[in-house]
Protein backbone atom coordinates (compact mmCIF):
# COMPACT_ATOMS: atom_id res chain seq x y z
CA UNK A 1 0.00 0.00 0.00
CA UNK A 2 1.01 3.67 -0.28
CA UNK A 3 1.18 6.45 2.30
CA UNK A 4 -0.03 9.98 1.78
CA UNK A 5 3.46 10.98 0.59
CA UNK A 6 3.34 8.36 -2.17
CA UNK A 7 6.17 6.35 -0.57
CA UNK A 8 5.28 2.64 -0.54
CA UNK A 9 4.88 0.89 2.78
CA UNK A 10 6.90 -2.38 2.68
CA UNK A 11 4.91 -5.57 2.64
CA UNK A 12 6.79 -8.92 2.47
CA UNK A 13 3.85 -10.40 0.58
CA UNK A 14 4.56 -7.95 -2.24
CA UNK A 15 8.08 -9.31 -2.70
CA UNK A 16 9.79 -6.18 -1.34
CA UNK A 17 12.14 -5.69 1.59
CA UNK A 18 12.06 -3.13 4.41
CA UNK A 19 13.48 -0.52 2.00
CA UNK A 20 10.62 -1.02 -0.44
CA UNK A 21 12.92 -2.67 -3.01
CA UNK A 22 12.37 -6.04 -4.75
CA UNK A 23 13.88 -8.82 -2.63
CA UNK A 24 15.36 -10.58 -5.69
CA UNK A 25 17.47 -7.61 -6.82
CA UNK A 26 21.26 -7.99 -7.22
CA UNK A 27 23.02 -7.16 -3.94
CA UNK A 28 26.28 -5.37 -3.12
CA UNK A 29 26.33 -3.82 -6.59
CA UNK A 30 28.50 -0.89 -5.49
CA UNK A 31 31.10 -3.27 -4.09
CA UNK A 32 30.98 -5.35 -7.27
CA UNK A 33 31.60 -2.27 -9.42
CA UNK A 34 34.57 -1.10 -7.34
CA UNK A 35 36.05 -4.61 -7.31
CA UNK A 36 35.58 -4.91 -11.05
CA UNK A 37 37.32 -1.58 -11.62
CA UNK A 38 40.47 -2.88 -9.91
CA UNK A 39 40.36 -6.28 -11.60
CA UNK A 40 39.76 -5.10 -15.13
CA UNK A 41 42.10 -2.15 -14.77
CA UNK A 42 44.89 -4.72 -14.67
CA UNK A 43 43.38 -6.57 -17.64
CA UNK A 44 43.18 -3.33 -19.63
CA UNK A 45 46.88 -2.64 -19.07
CA UNK A 46 47.72 -6.14 -20.26
CA UNK A 47 45.66 -5.67 -23.41
CA UNK A 48 47.28 -2.33 -24.15
CA UNK A 49 50.68 -4.01 -23.83
CA UNK A 50 49.47 -6.62 -26.36
CA UNK A 51 48.40 -3.89 -28.79
CA UNK A 52 51.80 -2.24 -28.41
CA UNK A 53 53.55 -5.53 -29.19
CA UNK A 54 51.38 -6.28 -32.24
CA UNK A 55 51.90 -2.89 -33.88
CA UNK A 56 55.44 -2.25 -32.75
CA UNK A 57 54.45 1.18 -31.39
CA UNK A 58 55.51 2.71 -28.12
CA UNK A 59 52.35 3.16 -26.06
CA UNK A 60 53.68 6.38 -24.60
CA UNK A 61 53.76 7.96 -28.08
CA UNK A 62 50.01 7.36 -28.41
CA UNK A 63 49.37 8.79 -24.95
CA UNK A 64 51.38 11.87 -25.88
CA UNK A 65 48.91 12.59 -28.69
CA UNK A 66 45.97 12.71 -26.26
CA UNK A 67 45.36 16.14 -24.73
CA UNK A 68 43.12 17.09 -21.82
CA UNK A 69 40.96 19.15 -24.19
CA UNK A 70 40.35 16.05 -26.29
CA UNK A 71 39.45 14.06 -23.20
CA UNK A 72 36.93 16.72 -22.14
CA UNK A 73 35.31 16.84 -25.59
CA UNK A 74 35.15 13.06 -25.97
CA UNK A 75 33.76 12.67 -22.44
CA UNK A 76 30.95 15.11 -23.22
CA UNK A 77 30.23 13.15 -26.39
CA UNK A 78 30.19 10.02 -24.27
CA UNK A 79 27.44 11.54 -22.13
CA UNK A 80 25.51 12.45 -25.28
CA UNK A 81 25.94 8.87 -26.51
CA UNK A 82 24.54 7.58 -23.22
CA UNK A 83 21.56 9.93 -23.59
CA UNK A 84 20.67 8.39 -26.97
CA UNK A 85 20.04 5.07 -25.19
CA UNK A 86 17.11 6.54 -23.26
CA UNK A 87 14.46 7.17 -25.97
CA UNK A 88 14.12 3.47 -26.94
CA UNK A 89 13.41 2.57 -23.31
CA UNK A 90 10.88 5.37 -22.88
CA UNK A 91 9.20 4.50 -26.19
CA UNK A 92 8.81 0.81 -25.31
CA UNK A 93 7.75 1.37 -21.70
CA UNK A 94 5.13 4.13 -21.72
CA UNK A 95 5.00 5.87 -18.36
CA UNK A 96 8.77 5.57 -17.83
CA UNK A 97 10.21 9.02 -17.20
CA UNK A 98 13.52 10.01 -18.76
CA UNK A 99 15.17 10.48 -15.37
CA UNK A 100 14.20 6.89 -14.50
CA UNK A 101 15.45 5.64 -17.85
CA UNK A 102 18.72 7.51 -17.25
CA UNK A 103 19.20 5.93 -13.83
CA UNK A 104 18.53 2.35 -14.88
CA UNK A 105 20.47 2.63 -18.14
CA UNK A 106 23.61 4.18 -16.65
CA UNK A 107 23.65 1.96 -13.56
CA UNK A 108 23.21 -1.15 -15.72
CA UNK A 109 25.96 0.05 -18.09
CA UNK A 110 28.38 0.57 -15.20
CA UNK A 111 27.65 -2.92 -13.88
CA UNK A 112 28.01 -4.48 -17.32
CA UNK A 113 31.31 -2.66 -17.93
CA UNK A 114 33.01 -3.73 -14.73
CA UNK A 115 31.74 -7.04 -13.37
CA UNK A 116 32.28 -10.57 -14.73
CA UNK A 117 29.01 -11.80 -16.24
CA UNK A 118 27.89 -8.20 -15.79
CA UNK A 119 25.34 -8.42 -18.60
CA UNK A 120 23.15 -10.86 -16.67
CA UNK A 121 23.54 -8.89 -13.45
CA UNK A 122 22.76 -5.66 -15.28
CA UNK A 123 19.53 -7.17 -16.59
CA UNK A 124 18.57 -8.18 -13.07
CA UNK A 125 19.32 -4.69 -11.79
CA UNK A 126 17.29 -3.18 -14.62
CA UNK A 127 14.30 -5.35 -13.66
CA UNK A 128 14.66 -4.45 -9.97
CA UNK A 129 14.76 -0.72 -10.68
CA UNK A 130 11.77 -0.79 -13.00
CA UNK A 131 9.80 -2.89 -10.54
CA UNK A 132 10.58 -0.42 -7.75
CA UNK A 133 8.86 2.24 -9.90
CA UNK A 134 5.74 0.10 -10.19
CA UNK A 135 6.11 -1.56 -13.61
CA UNK A 136 4.91 -5.13 -14.08
CA UNK A 137 7.24 -8.00 -14.95
CA UNK A 138 5.36 -8.72 -18.17
CA UNK A 139 5.69 -5.12 -19.37
CA UNK A 140 9.38 -4.97 -18.44
CA UNK A 141 10.02 -8.25 -20.26
CA UNK A 142 8.30 -6.95 -23.38
CA UNK A 143 10.41 -3.79 -23.28
CA UNK A 144 13.66 -5.72 -22.81
CA UNK A 145 12.89 -8.17 -25.63
CA UNK A 146 11.70 -5.52 -28.08
CA UNK A 147 14.55 -3.07 -27.48
CA UNK A 148 17.10 -5.89 -27.43
CA UNK A 149 15.85 -7.39 -30.70
CA UNK A 150 15.62 -4.00 -32.44
CA UNK A 151 19.08 -3.04 -31.17
CA UNK A 152 20.70 -6.23 -32.48
CA UNK A 153 18.95 -6.00 -35.84
CA UNK A 154 20.09 -2.38 -36.20
CA UNK A 155 23.68 -3.37 -35.40
CA UNK A 156 23.60 -6.25 -37.89
CA UNK A 157 22.24 -3.94 -40.59
CA UNK A 158 24.90 -1.35 -39.78
CA UNK A 159 27.61 -3.99 -40.20
CA UNK A 160 26.17 -4.85 -43.62
CA UNK A 161 26.23 -1.17 -44.57
CA UNK A 162 29.83 -0.84 -43.38
CA UNK A 163 30.96 -3.92 -45.30
CA UNK A 164 29.26 -2.83 -48.52
CA UNK A 165 30.47 0.78 -48.27
CA UNK A 166 34.11 -0.16 -47.62
CA UNK A 167 34.04 -2.71 -50.44
CA UNK A 168 32.71 -0.08 -52.85
CA UNK A 169 35.53 2.22 -51.73
CA UNK A 170 38.07 -0.47 -52.58
CA UNK A 171 39.18 -0.82 -48.96
CA UNK A 172 40.26 -4.16 -47.57
CA UNK A 173 41.22 -7.47 -49.08
CA UNK A 174 39.69 -8.79 -52.35
CA UNK A 175 37.39 -11.24 -50.55
CA UNK A 176 35.61 -8.43 -48.70
CA UNK A 177 32.97 -8.18 -51.43
CA UNK A 178 31.87 -11.77 -50.86
CA UNK A 179 31.79 -11.23 -47.11
CA UNK A 180 29.62 -8.14 -47.64
CA UNK A 181 27.28 -10.05 -49.98
CA UNK A 182 26.88 -13.03 -47.65
CA UNK A 183 26.37 -10.92 -44.53
CA UNK A 184 23.84 -8.67 -46.27
CA UNK A 185 21.90 -11.76 -47.39
CA UNK A 186 21.92 -13.11 -43.81
CA UNK A 187 20.63 -9.80 -42.43
CA UNK A 188 17.86 -9.60 -45.05
CA UNK A 189 16.86 -13.21 -44.32
CA UNK A 190 16.80 -12.51 -40.57
CA UNK A 191 14.67 -9.41 -41.13
CA UNK A 192 12.27 -11.38 -43.34
CA UNK A 193 11.93 -14.17 -40.78
CA UNK A 194 11.33 -11.66 -37.99
CA UNK A 195 8.65 -9.93 -40.06
CA UNK A 196 6.93 -13.26 -40.79
CA UNK A 197 7.07 -14.28 -37.12
CA UNK A 198 5.50 -11.00 -36.08
CA UNK A 199 2.84 -11.29 -38.78
CA UNK A 200 1.66 -14.84 -38.11
CA UNK A 201 1.38 -17.07 -35.05
CA UNK A 202 1.06 -20.05 -37.37
CA UNK A 203 4.35 -19.27 -39.08
CA UNK A 204 6.05 -18.76 -35.69
CA UNK A 205 4.86 -22.21 -34.55
CA UNK A 206 5.89 -23.83 -37.83
CA UNK A 207 9.33 -22.23 -37.75
CA UNK A 208 9.66 -23.36 -34.14
CA UNK A 209 8.93 -26.99 -35.15
CA UNK A 210 11.54 -26.83 -37.92
CA UNK A 211 14.06 -25.38 -35.49
CA UNK A 212 13.29 -28.06 -32.90
CA UNK A 213 13.94 -30.72 -35.57
CA UNK A 214 17.36 -29.21 -36.26
CA UNK A 215 18.08 -29.02 -32.54
CA UNK A 216 17.25 -32.71 -32.16
CA UNK A 217 19.87 -33.50 -34.78
CA UNK A 218 22.30 -31.38 -32.81
CA UNK A 219 21.66 -33.31 -29.60
CA UNK A 220 22.85 -36.47 -31.37
CA UNK A 221 26.25 -34.82 -31.70
CA UNK A 222 26.31 -32.92 -28.39
CA UNK A 223 24.45 -35.25 -26.07
CA UNK A 224 24.82 -33.06 -22.99
CA UNK A 225 22.97 -30.18 -24.68
CA UNK A 226 19.32 -29.61 -23.76
CA UNK A 227 17.86 -27.37 -26.49
CA UNK A 228 14.96 -24.97 -25.89
CA UNK A 229 11.50 -25.86 -27.16
CA UNK A 230 11.21 -23.31 -29.96
CA UNK A 231 7.72 -24.41 -31.05
CA UNK A 232 6.45 -22.80 -27.85
CA UNK A 233 9.06 -20.10 -27.35
CA UNK A 234 8.75 -18.45 -30.79
CA UNK A 235 4.98 -17.82 -30.44
CA UNK A 236 5.59 -16.55 -26.89
CA UNK A 237 8.33 -14.28 -28.25
CA UNK A 238 5.87 -12.99 -30.86
CA UNK A 239 3.22 -12.19 -28.26
CA UNK A 240 5.70 -10.22 -26.17
CA UNK A 241 6.80 -8.16 -29.17
CA UNK A 242 3.79 -7.60 -31.37
CA UNK A 243 1.67 -5.61 -28.89
CA UNK A 244 4.42 -3.03 -28.43
CA UNK A 245 5.59 -2.91 -32.03
CA UNK A 246 2.12 -2.14 -33.37
CA UNK A 247 2.27 0.97 -31.24
CA UNK A 248 5.87 2.16 -31.64
CA UNK A 249 7.88 0.34 -34.32
CA UNK A 250 8.49 3.48 -36.41
CA UNK A 251 9.67 5.69 -33.56
CA UNK A 252 11.69 2.84 -32.09
CA UNK A 253 13.50 2.21 -35.38
CA UNK A 254 14.44 5.88 -35.72
CA UNK A 255 15.62 6.03 -32.10
CA UNK A 256 17.75 2.90 -32.53
CA UNK A 257 19.37 4.15 -35.72
CA UNK A 258 20.18 7.49 -34.08
CA UNK A 259 21.67 5.72 -31.06
CA UNK A 260 23.94 3.50 -33.17
CA UNK A 261 25.02 6.31 -35.49
CA UNK A 262 25.85 8.48 -32.47
CA UNK A 263 28.28 5.82 -31.26
CA UNK A 264 29.85 5.77 -34.74
CA UNK A 265 30.06 9.56 -34.64
CA UNK A 266 31.95 9.46 -31.33
CA UNK A 267 34.48 7.08 -32.87
CA UNK A 268 34.76 9.31 -35.93
CA UNK A 269 35.37 12.41 -33.82
CA UNK A 270 38.10 10.57 -31.91
CA UNK A 271 39.81 9.76 -35.22
CA UNK A 272 39.46 13.28 -36.60
CA UNK A 273 40.90 14.81 -33.40
CA UNK A 274 44.03 12.76 -34.04
CA UNK A 275 44.41 14.11 -37.57
CA UNK A 276 43.07 11.01 -39.31
CA UNK A 277 41.02 12.65 -42.05
CA UNK A 278 38.58 11.17 -44.58
CA UNK A 279 41.35 10.26 -47.00
CA UNK A 280 43.13 8.29 -44.25
CA UNK A 281 40.18 6.67 -42.45
CA UNK A 282 36.82 7.12 -44.16
CA UNK A 283 33.48 7.19 -42.40
CA UNK A 284 32.68 3.85 -44.02
CA UNK A 285 35.69 2.30 -42.28
CA UNK A 286 34.65 3.93 -39.01
CA UNK A 287 31.17 2.40 -39.29
CA UNK A 288 32.73 -0.97 -40.11
CA UNK A 289 35.11 -0.76 -37.14
CA UNK A 290 32.30 0.06 -34.73
CA UNK A 291 30.10 -2.73 -36.09
CA UNK A 292 32.96 -5.23 -36.01
CA UNK A 293 33.49 -4.48 -32.32
CA UNK A 294 29.81 -5.14 -31.64
CA UNK A 295 29.98 -8.54 -33.36
CA UNK A 296 33.30 -9.46 -31.72
CA UNK A 297 31.91 -8.58 -28.29
CA UNK A 298 29.01 -10.96 -28.90
CA UNK A 299 31.37 -13.78 -29.85
CA UNK A 300 33.90 -13.10 -27.07
CA UNK A 301 31.90 -11.45 -24.26
CA UNK A 302 33.94 -9.48 -21.75
CA UNK A 303 32.73 -6.71 -19.43
CA UNK A 304 32.20 -3.65 -21.58
CA UNK A 305 34.02 -5.39 -24.45
CA UNK A 306 37.29 -4.75 -22.62
CA UNK A 307 40.24 -6.16 -24.49
CA UNK A 308 38.41 -7.36 -27.56
CA UNK A 309 37.15 -3.85 -28.43
CA UNK A 310 40.60 -2.29 -28.29
CA UNK A 311 42.18 -5.01 -30.41
CA UNK A 312 39.45 -5.03 -33.08
CA UNK A 313 39.28 -1.25 -33.35
CA UNK A 314 43.05 -0.97 -33.69
CA UNK A 315 43.23 -3.70 -36.33
CA UNK A 316 40.35 -2.37 -38.45
CA UNK A 317 41.14 1.34 -38.22
CA UNK A 318 44.85 0.74 -38.72
CA UNK A 319 44.48 -1.65 -41.65
CA UNK A 320 46.58 -0.56 -44.62
CA UNK A 321 47.93 2.57 -42.92
CA UNK A 322 51.66 3.34 -42.69
CA UNK A 323 53.49 2.77 -39.45
CA UNK A 324 53.62 6.52 -38.87
CA UNK A 325 49.80 6.62 -38.43
CA UNK A 326 49.50 3.71 -36.00
CA UNK A 327 50.12 5.82 -32.88
CA UNK A 328 47.30 8.18 -33.93
CA UNK A 329 45.02 5.17 -34.48
CA UNK A 330 45.78 3.85 -31.00
CA UNK A 331 45.21 7.31 -29.51
CA UNK A 332 41.82 7.46 -31.28
CA UNK A 333 40.88 4.08 -29.83
CA UNK A 334 41.84 5.23 -26.34
CA UNK A 335 39.71 8.35 -26.67
CA UNK A 336 36.75 6.34 -27.92
CA UNK A 337 37.03 3.90 -25.04
CA UNK A 338 37.14 6.79 -22.58
CA UNK A 339 33.76 7.89 -23.97
CA UNK A 340 32.10 4.47 -24.21
CA UNK A 341 33.76 2.42 -21.48
CA UNK A 342 35.07 4.73 -18.74
CA UNK A 343 32.52 7.57 -18.75
CA UNK A 344 29.49 5.34 -17.95
CA UNK A 345 31.16 3.80 -14.87
CA UNK A 346 31.28 6.76 -12.44
CA UNK A 347 27.94 8.05 -13.73
CA UNK A 348 26.36 4.63 -13.22
CA UNK A 349 27.81 4.25 -9.74
CA UNK A 350 26.33 7.60 -8.71
CA UNK A 351 22.91 6.84 -10.22
CA UNK A 352 22.85 3.40 -8.58
CA UNK A 353 23.57 4.89 -5.16
CA UNK A 354 20.93 7.57 -5.79
CA UNK A 355 18.35 4.88 -6.59
CA UNK A 356 19.27 2.92 -3.46
CA UNK A 357 19.03 5.93 -1.14
CA UNK A 358 16.05 7.77 -2.66
CA UNK A 359 12.60 6.53 -1.69
CA UNK A 360 10.48 9.45 -2.87
CA UNK A 361 9.86 8.07 -6.35
CA UNK A 362 9.15 4.43 -5.48
CA UNK A 363 5.75 2.89 -6.07
CA UNK A 364 4.01 -0.32 -5.11
CA UNK A 365 5.23 -3.27 -7.15
CA UNK A 366 2.98 -3.90 -10.19
CA UNK A 367 1.07 -0.67 -9.56
CA UNK A 368 1.84 0.88 -12.97
CA UNK A 369 0.46 -1.32 -15.77
CA UNK A 370 1.33 -0.18 -19.28
CA UNK A 371 -1.77 0.65 -21.31
CA UNK A 372 -1.26 1.14 -25.05
CA UNK A 373 -3.68 2.65 -27.58
CA UNK A 374 -6.17 -0.03 -28.49
CA UNK A 375 -6.01 -1.83 -25.15
CA UNK A 376 -9.49 -2.40 -23.74
CA UNK A 377 -8.61 -1.59 -20.14
CA UNK A 378 -5.68 -1.77 -17.73
CA UNK A 379 -4.97 -5.28 -16.58
CA UNK A 380 -5.28 -5.87 -12.89
CA UNK A 381 -2.03 -5.58 -10.99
Amino acid sequence: MTTGTDVPTPDPADGVDDEGLPVDRPHRVGRRILSGLLTYGVVALCVLFLIRSVHGEDFTSALALVTWQQVVVISLLGVVNLATNLPPMAICLPGLRYREAAVTNTASAALSNTVPEGGALATGLNYAMLRSWGFRLSDITSEVIVTGTWSQMTKYALLAVGLCATWLEGWGKPGLGWVALVWTAIVLLAALLLALILRSTTFASRLGRWTDALFRLGTKVVRAWTPPVMEQQLPDFRVLMVRLLRFCWGRLTVAMVVSQLTACFVLGVACRMQGLDESTISWAVIVLAYSAVVMASLLVPTPGGIGIAEVVLTLVLGYGLPQSDQAAVLASVLLYRVATFLVPIPIGLVTYLYWRKSTAWRCDVDSKPVVLPGDAAPAAA
